[in-house]
């Protein structure tokens, strides 16, 4: 005879039902169990982390952030934050990149940085997702936003984005 995992019994969804009512606002939106303050950081994979230290550095300006990178074990990730300082926004980890799903990392700039960016194009350093040369023309205009999408050496999908359209629009139409 195969034994049947415990079921929650009318009690317990009672009780569970109740619990949660008492977190629901007078509005009838449900109250989250935590409110976070921003975005705090993403994992990423890479094969060689001494060249992805290096282009990250040189791409995007991002420096190692905080004590001890130089001896951190393969399994343990080295945190990166931008240049300009704040918190660490990525963790990379050696190893393979999971397989599946979008997940693509976007980094914000000034209307003006997208502008200087676009120039920098083509670049050796830069390659589209689809593996060819990233050039100023390949931008995506999303009204509200613009975005370049390019991949790093381990191949992560990464994003650059404005919000700062008439800015980012107005130089990249004189680039052209």
């Amino acid at each position: 005879m195969t034994e049947t995992p415990d079921r929650p019994s009318a009690d317990d969804y009672q009780r569970d039902l109740a619990e949660f009512q008492e977190t629901v606002s007078p509005l009838g939106q449900a109250s989250p169990l935590v409110r976070t303050d921003r975005l705090d950081h993403v994992h990423l994979y890479v094969t060689d982390r001494a060249a992805a230290l290096r282009w990250y550095k040189r791409v995007l300006g991002l420096a190692v952030y905080g004590a001890g990178h130089d001896d951190v074990a393969e399994d343990h990730p080295v945190f990166l934050a931008p240049g300009t300082g704040g918190a660490h926004c990525l963790s990379l980890f050696v190893g393979p990149r999971p397989d599946g799903g979008d997940r693509t990392v976007a980094f914000h700039a000034s209307g003006r940085a997208f502008v200087q960016f676009a120039k920098a194009l083509p670049s050796a350093l830069l390659k589209g997702r689809d593996g060819t040369a990233l050039t100023a023309g390949r931008h995506h205009d999303y009204g509200a936003a613009l975005t370049f999408n390019f991949l790093d050496p381990a191949g992560n999908q990464l994003e650059l984005v404005t919000y700062d359209v008439d800015e980012a629009r107005a130089g990249l139409e004189a680039l052209a």
